[in-house]
């Protein structure tokens, strides 16, 4: 899950790039003509540079950080299948039901 996140902030991330600004815009400016978000983004598209420049710069640390830091070596993380009883493979103990239906036939 942290490498989709990773990916996904990195490539908006980049997407979002400041200088992409000059061909995004105006087809965003162009997909949202005639309502309030299309006038508001063409009477203040300073905002929209300083909004994209933020998201920027925060994204790709972010995705970078979720794709290239290493979980710690000792922490704990949940197992695969928390039902699964781990054991020493040196154990030469068999463990036994004590339920009469899972005995062999010759015991009960």
């Amino acid at each position: 899950m942290r490498r989709i996140g990773g990916i996904a902030l990195t490539v908006t991330g980049f997407l979002a790039c400041p200088c992409h600004l000059i061909i995004t815009l105006p087809l965003l400016l162009s997909l949202l003509a005639g309502t309030a978000l299309g006038s508001f983004l063409s009477q203040n598209s300073g905002l929209a540079y300083t909004g994209a420049s933020i998201y920027f710069v925060v994204a790709l640390a972010l995705g970078g950080f979720l794709l290239l830091h290493q979980k710690r070596p000792g922490s704990q993380s949940a197992p695969p299948y928390p039902t699964c009883i781990l054991g020493d493979a040196s154990e030469t103990e068999s463990w036994q039901s004590s339920r009469e239906e899972d005995q062999p036939s010759t015991r009960r």
